[in-house]
């Protein structure tokens, strides 16, 4: 920011009095001051331009907030136990009471007696679940047969069919018919389809059609027989459950790339710091069911890939209950630092949720999902390396940052009468660590941009440098000032219509500060010139 207070009140109201000529124009010198730089590089500054950066109070940090969530789609419920049920011979046929110990041969019409079945049969409630929306599964019903009768008779017309029922008696799912299930310890096992069902925990199995008698002769007659019905529900796909067991499922992942959309200063020579600051990873995870996480994470710079370590090598876990749990990943024991310190362009990250642990849930919806926030968080707090420091250039939207400043008032014979110039350093440094500063100028934009990354020459090609060493740490409410001497030759970037002025930074830290508060820079040429006749004469033209 280039300003320009010429102090010509004076020499006009010397040029508009009447001075005869022969006393002749004296001479004498006045100051001119030229405000070369005023600006501020300071924590909130930085954050407003990058919005991965951020003011925390006035300490700037590297913040990137990542929201995901995915849905849980088809839930899977664990196999059921076998359920188990049964009636007796005489529950079915109490008239062969009075035969009880009897070869069958003794019945009356004997071999082609037949008993009508209807018989429904409870159960215990299952304890995977109350009630379960199915999207499929089957349920598995075997018959074990130790009476004397067929249990069905196909041929004839009259098959085994099995009614599912709910506690009411009302039918859960269609009829189907069984198999016939052959006496004397036959038996059949049929999956029952409960496609698209909603079914509840406790069921009743209706059995009804007809049975026709061993062709054995020699079989007896044991009413005390019983026929066992076994049930199982498996290969369970549900869209909702109601105070269910929820085995560990896993979920489609949640993954992707997060750009950061950092417009971060020009640091030069990266490697010669590192972030030493805090930094962390904090999760929230927010849930219906219990889950556990693999998680990876990937900081991306060009080629440069940095991933998330423990740094003992132990795998990346996110552990949740029901609700909203919170995990914090500290650089304590994760390498986030590190991933930090390359200024990354973006993050890829992956998330595998495993749900459930065989808790038992009160309410889960496939259209429920697992909601997931995790912040990246660093503290901009660097150690330096070498005594040099770093050096950091500032940038305005990507680009370095070049002051174009109009110096047209600023006359050839001003140059010609100089007598004596300095530059004046007025700063204010809360940044928390000792900055060095330097402002090259330069009648030509290109030849600033060439030298700005000029460190080893003492002298730069066509551009000129001010350069103050060491700003001290100041007070926000003190300031320090610094002089430095400017030649005439120096001035000659200033005869011109304009002049080009990048500042660059000098960073020095042992590590124990964060990036605090920050750095105002005010510089100001204050030249004495001789006031004469030519000085005089070029603004009468």
């Amino acid at each position: 920011m280039f300003k320009k207070v010429l102090p010509i009140l004076f020499i006009l109201f010397l040029i508009g009095c009447s001075i005869p000529d022969e006393f002749g124009i004296p001479t004498w010198t006045i100051p001119i001051r030229l405000v070369l730089l005023n600006d501020i590089y300071d924590a909130e500054a930085i954050a407003e331009e990058m919005t991965s950066l951020r003011a925390s109070g006035d300490t700037l940090q590297f913040y990137e907030l990542v929201t995901e969530s995915q849905i849980l789609g088809d839930i899977e419920i664990s196999d059921t136990d076998i359920k188990t049920s049964e009636f007796l011979l005489t529950d079915i046929a109490p008239e062969l009471s009075q035969f009880n110990g009897l070869p069958v041969n003794v019945l009356p019409n004997y071999p082609d007696i037949t008993i009508p079945i209807t018989i429904t049969r409870d159960f215990e409630p299952f304890d995977e679940y109350e009630e379960i929306k199915l999207l499929s599964g089957s349920l598995l019903l075997t018959i074990t047969n130790n009476t004397v009768f067929w249990l069905g008779d196909s041929l004839d017309g009259n098959p085994l069919i099995i009614d599912v029922l709910d506690s009411n008696g009302e039918p859960l799912v269609e009829e189907v018919e069984f198999a016939n299930i052959a006496p004397l310890g036959g038996s059949g096992t049929q999956p029952i389809p409960l496609d698209d069902e909603i079914f509840p925990n406790d069921i009743q199995i209706q059995l009804s059609g007809e049975g026709d008698i061993t062709s054995d002769s020699t079989a007896v007659i044991d009413t005390t027989a019983s026929v066992q019905l076994d049930i199982q529900i498996v290969d369970i796909q549900a869209d909702y459950v109601i105070n269910g067991q929820i085995p560990s499922q896993e979920i489609d992942p949640i993954s992707g790339y997060r750009e950061v959309d950092l417009i971060q200063p020009e640091i030069v020579h990266q490697d010669s710091f590192e972030l030493s600051g805090y930094g962390a990873i904090i999760f929230e995870v927010t849930s219906v069911v219990p889950a556990v996480a693999s998680f990876e994470l990937v900081a991306i710079r060009d080629t440069t890939e940095i991933y998330l370590e423990h740094d003992e090598g132990q795998p990346i876990e996110i552990q949740v209950g029901i609700g909203t749990s919170q995990i914090i990943f500290s650089n304590e024991h994760y390498n986030i630092n590190e991933m930090i310190q390359i200024l990354p362009d973006g993050f890829n990250y992956s998330l595998t949720p495993y749900i459930g642990v065989g808790t038992m849930i009160p309410y889960l919806c496939y259209e429920d999902s697992v909601v997931v926030n995790f912040e990246v968080v660093a503290d901009m707090q660097i150690f330096t390396y070498e005594d040099a420091g770093i050096w950091i250039i500032p940038l305005d939207e990507g680009e370095i940052n070049i002051e174009v400043e109009d110096v047209s008032d600023f006359k050839p014979e001003m140059q010609d009468s100089y007598q004596s110039g300095k530059m004046i350093f007025k700063y204010w440094n809360v940044s928390g660590m000792e900055l060095g500063f330097d402002i090259l100028f330069s009648d030509d934009s290109t030849n600033v941009l060439e030298q700005v990354f000029n460190f080893e020459d003492s002298v730069l090609v066509d551009v000129e440098m001010f350069r103050v060493p060491l700003l001290e740490i100041t007070s926000d409410t003190t300031f320090n000032e610094v002089e430095l001497n400017i030649t005439q030759e120096e001035l000659d970037y200033f005869v011109g219509d304009s002049i080009y002025v990048v500042p660059r930074i000098q960073v020095i830290s042992g590590g124990t500060q964060p990036w605090a508060g920050g750095v105002r820079v005010q510089g100001d040429i204050v030249l004495e010139i001789e006031i004469n006749s030519d000085l005089i004469d070029s603004f009468e033209e």
